[in-house]
């Protein structure tokens, strides 16, 4: 936006407004009373196209051929839509010689944010000051600022609102943690401080940079926001500091994720990205906690256990008065290498399964019958034993499914499909 000047003859407007000044008119006419206003931001020296939560410094600047008596006075901007903060407002004063004439200045500086895009208007603004118009005599006089059009976008596509971002000249992100104890066990905390800072920007205009968690792990207690801005000759300055509490509720390895924060350098007209590392905790259980924690493991182990010894009971009572399986006392001769016990087994599984009395009856497939040979020398193992029982097993499923089936085919046969 263009500088704007204002220059006004102060004895005329004094004569209008206080009907003693006319003497000071005629005394000096060369009294005059010179307003600047212009906008900047941190890269470019007048301001028209501006980014969104960056700082717009709304420039006023008073000079006077005599010199200022009084404070000055500036109203407040209400403009909807705009953030200013106005409450430590502090004057530059400085002379300059122009054509021989010693000029008194102030120079005020008014920070204003937006916080959405769109065009915008800075209405006039009314400031009061008090010059010298001859010895001994003031003048107090009030002059409206003239308005300030200018337009706010986002500075980059790769901001859409879904992630925290802010704007500043210059930005840094740190943390520091705290244990209550060295060694942590269930019951003690951890606590978590994170500061932002900013430069030309406001501590209002800083996004919460902490995510709080909640886990079954611990209980979180979050503290209220330290907001605080400061100005250093002109600069102001902005940090906000989160403080969160972690009070521990179970044990093992305790992960906090590490935190992210969009920046846009408004200095370098660049997106940058602040970054905090996460970190893990190991907690050691106590008994109550250990026991808290493995509570459903403990219910199920001792839930299985007592089904075991239910059906092991039941068992013992079930077979008390009728033979074992066959296949458990194969098992039991097998392991026991007792293998005239797995002969006679084998063989009363045949008979029963197949009504043969010999394997060489069963199959006459090379490999069973020399198998069978080795079930009869001294080259036997539980490997043999039971590869021989499943054939025997698999057969007698075979011919069951065979049975089944044979009426279906008849039935084919004598009904064929038209």
């Amino acid at each position: 936006m263009s500088r704007i000047f204002m220059f006004v003859l102060l004895p005329l407007v004094l004569t209008m407004t206080a009907p003693w000044v006319q003497a000071a008119e005629e005394s000096n006419d060369n009294n005059r009373v010179l307003i600047k206003t212009w906008l900047t931001t941190a890269s470019q020296k007048e301001a028209r196209q501006v980014a969104v939560n960056e700082m717009i410094t709304l420039h006023i600047d008073l000079a006077t051929s005599t010199w200022f008596t009084a404070g000055t006075r500036i109203g407040k901007i209400t403009d909807p839509g705009l953030m200013t903060s106005q409450r430590s407002l502090k004057a530059v004063n400085y002379t300059e010689q122009q054509q021989g004439t010693t000029w008194s200045h102030q120079s005020w500086e008014i920070p204003v944010f937006v916080t959405q895009s769109g065009q915008y208007v800075i209405q006039p603004i009314p400031v009061t000051v008090e010059v010298s118009v001859s010895p001994g005599q003031n003048q107090t006089a009030t002059f409206m600022t003239p308005e300030l059009r200018f337009s706010a976008s986002l500075p980059s596509p790769e901001l859409t609102g879904q992630r925290p971002w802010f704007a500043a000249s210059e930005a840094s992100l740190e943390q520091t943690w705290q244990q209550s104890a060295d060694a942590l066990r269930v019951g003690d905390s951890i606590t978590r401080r994170i500061t932002l800072k900013g430069e030309s920007t406001l501590a209002a205009m800083l996004p919460n940079p902490s995510q709080p968690l909640f886990d079954d792990a611990y209980q979180t207690y979050v503290s209220p926001s330290d907001l605080q801005d400061s100005t250093n000759r002109g600069q102001y300055s902005a940090s906000r500091t989160e403080l969160e509490t972690y009070v521990l509720q179970g044990g093992g390895e305790l992960h906090f994720p590490a935190i992210e924060v969009q920046w846009w350098d408004s200095q370098n007209q660049q997106l940058n990205t602040l970054t905090l590392e996460g970190k893990t905790f190991t907690v050691k259980h106590t008994l109550q906690s250990w026991l808290k924690f493995y509570a459903p493991w403990l219910i199920a182990v001792l839930v299985l256990l007592a089904l075991a010894l239910f059906t092991f009971q039941f068992a013992k009572r079930y077979f008390a008065s009728r033979p074992l399986p066959s296949r458990y006392l194969l098992w039991r001769a097998a392991r026991h290498q007792d293998w005239p016990q797995c002969r006679q087994l084998i063989y009363q599984r045949l008979y029963e399964k197949t009504q043969l009395s010999a394997l060489a009856d069963f199959s006459q497939d090379q490999k069973w019958l020399a198998d069978s040979q080795r079930l009869m020398s001294d080259q036997i193992d539980s490997r043999l034993v039971w590869s021989m029982w499943r054939q025997i097993t698999g057969r007698e499923k075979a011919q069951n499914q065979y049975q089944v089936l044979q009426p279906l085919r008849q039935l084919a046969r004598r009904y064929p499909p038209l």
